[in-house]
């Protein structure tokens, strides 16, 4: 699996994309209104999709060869981000390695963070961070890309 992995690398640093074609993206669906109340947890998803006819690796790739997918985020205090739940991926086989099966993100995925407001937060406070992954097509991989990851949060 290495050596067609490293295949892999060396042949998608040898392809430009011409202007005008498809480039890959992943893009993050609105975040509705977010509500906690002092003292409180909440779970919070974030839905992403990826642009067809791309895949991402997961967060949990299958060789150490690969870029995973992950999120950050930063949050005022006293507001925590405590925990960011990833999807298992679903495992995918490829032209470039057909007997070798990869951990991917394709279509839509949803990601789940958990916010803890303490007892004595009050107020509205803003979540930004970014979602860091590769893309790739069945033919190559593509440099690494991020996406803007903004949401609002009012604690009351």
């Amino acid at each position: 699996m290495k050596v067609a992995l490293s295949a892999l690398l060396l042949a998608s640093s040898l392809f430009a994309q011409a202007p005008g074609t498809v480039q890959p993206s992943v893009d993050l669906a609105p975040v509705g209104k977010i509500r906690i109340a002092p003292g409180e947890t909440r779970k919070v998803e974030l839905d992403f999709r990826v642009k067809s006819p791309f895949h991402i690796n997961s967060n949990r790739p299958k060789s150490n060869l690969l870029i995973p997918t992950t999120l950050k985020l930063v949050s005022p205090k006293p507001l925590e981000v405590a925990k960011i739940d990833y999807p298992a991926g679903e495992d995918q086989s490829f032209p470039f390695s057909p007997n070798e099966k990869l951990s991917v993100y394709s279509g839509d995925f949803t990601l789940y963070v958990l916010l803890k407001a303490p007892a004595h937060a009050q107020g509205g406070f803003h979540v930004g961070g970014e979602l860091y992954y590769q893309a790739c097509d069945k033919n190559a991989c593509y440099p690494p890309k991020k996406t803007p990851v903004d949401f609002d949060v009012t604690v009351q």
